[in-house]
């Protein structure tokens, strides 16, 4: 074998290499820590070290760099020694003395041009194409070698951390504090990618993504308020007209559960479960304990607790122990699925241009600020004072509004199209053109 095959043989293995440190380097960085788990709960091969890397990304790519930077300046190093010897018949056709300054700068304009064009195809491009597309089995195919390959060059990788530790000592940089983790509006975008990769349904995602916000939304948010709740009153927990009333109201309104209070609505006795009823006519004991939780708390939490608790309903009651409305184990789920009965109760508003004029649709007044966010777009600001449209009017407007009164804010009007002296049940929100001006002002 001459010199010059020798010479090119060599440099095609050193980029071959470096192609082998870069999708390795690019798989482990691409594949999830769960695949990693999953495939060693199926005993794959190479799973473990490769979660091992994982949990010491900070060696793995300080030894990566080690073998990258060395692999490069080698290539680059015997590619520009021999670079008259791999160009000298090129040169001699061209006519220029391969000795002569010209002919010298020539070929190692020319090695150089041709190592970085293979270097960058074979030895980056292609291998880190393959780590992107198949990141699980390269990952765990290499883990080993990497694995072993780290702990060889452990001293080296400990010889330049403590040498960049100096250098940013000298110029007085902070050490880098914690990465943070990741954030829930950061999980969504993942999800998202999941969606536009064709790896996740659109459903899915949407269901992904309205667990991610139970931590954000309260019981007040999804509760029934007290004024709509449906139940049986009795006249004491033992009342023997429990069932007949129970299975009138069940009849009109098939609800799963009831509560159950005194006659004039105050003292809640306790909770009844339909099914109770239909598979064991002559049970005695109908009643069970009622299950109570503060406004204000979270979704996640109280999913928590009614699991815990092996409870169906929950009452909610303010500060002063007065009771809210109830929710349910069906009124959470809805907030993962969405509505589970029927269609949902308000269509969607669409967006309006000025030639359009303003489009408009009348909601109840106790309806959510999350539900008014989610269902319509609209976005107005919360508060521990009220949790629905009719306490954000309220709050604004300073009083009851009779109908007809009416309030801009931001892009929207709120007209008040239904009201008793005590609450407003319905209200006309009408989208404002954008040459409409929103002057948060009430109008008489």
């Amino acid at each position: 074998m001459s010199s010059v095959t020798l010479i090119l043989v060599i440099v095609i293995l050193l980029i071959l290499l470096n192609g082998f440190f870069a999708c390795m380097e690019i798989a482990l960085v691409s594949v999830s820590k769960a695949r990693l788990k999953r495939l060693e709960k199926e005993k794959r091969p190479g799973a473990t070290a490769a979660l091992f890397l994982q949990r010491h990304i900070d060696d793995f790519f300080a030894t990566v760099q080690i073998g990258i930077t060395f692999i490069g300046t080698l290539s680059a190093a015997i590619g520009g020694d021999s670079s008259v010897k791999l160009f000298r018949p090129l040169l001699e056709i061209a006519g220029i003395s391969p000795e002569s300054p010209s002919g010298r700068i020539l070929a190692l304009v020319g090695v150089a041009i041709c190592i970085s064009y293979f270097s960058l195809v074979v030895g980056e491009l292609v291998p880190k194409s393959l780590a992107r597309r198949y990141p699980g089995a390269v990952s765990t195919r290499l883990a080993g070698f990497f694995k072993a390959f780290s702990k060889f060059m452990t001293p080296a990788v400990r010889v330049l951390s403590g040498s960049t530790s100096v250098v940013l000592k000298i110029l007085r940089v902070p050490e880098s504090q914690k990465p943070a983790s990741l954030t829930t509006e950061e999980f969504r975008m993942m999800a998202a990618e999941l969606v536009e990769n064709h790896q996740m349904t659109e459903r899915v995602h949407e269901i992904v993504v309205r667990a991610s916000r139970l931590a954000q939304i309260r019981v007040e948010d999804a509760m029934v308020p007290r004024n709509q709740i449906v139940g049986v009153q009795a006249q004491s927990p033992d009342d023997p007209n429990i069932r007949e009333r129970a299975l009138t109201i069940y009849r009109e309104y098939p609800l799963s559960y009831l509560p159950v209070t005194d006659l004039e609505g105050e003292d809640f006795y306790g909770v009844l479960n339909v099914k109770d009823l239909l598979l064991d006519p002559n049970r005695k004991h109908l009643l069970h304990p009622v299950a109570f939780c503060p406004r204000g708390l979270t979704l996640d939490r109280l999913l928590a607790m009614m699991q815990l608790n092996n409870t169906k309903m929950t009452l909610v009651v303010d500060e002063h122990g007065v009771v809210d409305g109830i929710i349910t184990l069906e009124d959470i789920l809805e907030e993962f699925v969405g509505e589970i009965e029927g269609t949902a109760q308000f269509p969607s508003l669409q967006a309006v241009s000025p030639l359009q004029g303003s489009t408009e649709i009348t909601v109840e007044g106790t309806i959510s600020l999350h539900e008014l966010k989610e269902t319509l777009s609209i976005s107005l600001p919360s508060s521990h004072y009220y949790s629905t449209l009719a306490g954000f009017l309220l709050e604004k407007m300073e009083k009851i509004p009779a109908v007809g009164d009416s309030i801009e804010f931001k892009r929207w009007r709120f007209e008040i199209t239904d009201s008793t002296a005590s609450h407003i049940k319905k209200v006309r929100i009408i989208a404002l053109n954008d040459r409409d001006e929103p002057s948060d002002a009430l109008q008489q």
